[in-house]
């Protein structure tokens, strides 16, 4: 049974479905992942038992995901490398290359993202440095059955991704929460669309290592 007591990462866990909902209404199911449902409503001012309606209807309603918490870590690492490492890396240098050219060609523009490219740059420096020490030490750290020996590198990247999470708030920041002038041309709404799923796929990435992988890696 789902009750607000339990702790968003939980919550997604067991529905992956969960995390639409948890976005939907600003909910940070990865980074705070471990605060129950309750607090998280009463912190951002929500109805905790409207939410949990909803998300007992997606329960419902969504084709059944993976359970990652239930299947081998070994395939828990592949899925993470193959559906989150290999885009960030293709989508990000694009994500950079659009930002730069809306910068530019609306440089007469005064609510234009000035600082934005520049962010993106920081913000893809960041993600390729952490996904390689993750790739190069913690994963093969895990894979090689001492993870219970990876309390050091898991911090590491624990504070990196609350970095990662900083960043997604200034991204929000410094684009008015994703809101588009009317005279945006083609690039900028593709620009922002693509920092919209980058907003999710980070998230989801993220939870998958919090409130998953490293868990389990922990108690070996």
């Amino acid at each position: 049974m789902t009750t607000t007591s339990q702790s968003l990462g939980d919550l997604v866990t067991a529905n992956p479905a969960a995390a639409k909902v948890f976005h939907c209404h600003g909910l940070d199911y990865c980074c705070g992942g471990s605060q129950s449902l309750a607090q998280a409503c009463a912190a951002e001012g929500l109805d905790a038992q409207a939410i949990l309606r909803e998300l007992e209807a997606t329960a419902s309603s969504e084709a059944v995901a993976p359970r990652w918490d239930k299947r081998p870590i070994d395939e828990l690492i592949q899925h993470i490398l193959d559906r989150y490492h290999a885009p960030l890396r293709a989508e990000l240098p694009r994500i950079v290359a659009l930002a730069r050219q809306v910068a530019r060609v609306h440089a007469n523009k005064a609510d234009r993202p000035a600082e934005l490219a520049d962010l993106l740059s920081d913000v893809q420096a960041a993600v390729e440095s952490h996904l390689a020490k993750e790739e190069q030490i913690l994963f093969p750290l895990i894979l090689s059955g001492r993870g219970q020996n990876a309390h050091m590198p898991v911090q590491v990247m624990l504070q990196e991704h609350e970095d990662h999470g900083k960043n997604l708030r200034r991204i929000r920041e410094l684009t008015k929460n994703l809101r588009l002038p009317p005279y945006a041309c083609a690039s900028w709404r593709e620009l922002y669309r693509s920092l919209a799923e980058l907003e999710v796929e980070l998230m989801d990435h993220i939870h998958l290592e919090n409130n998953i992988l490293f868990p389990r890696a922990l108690v070996g």
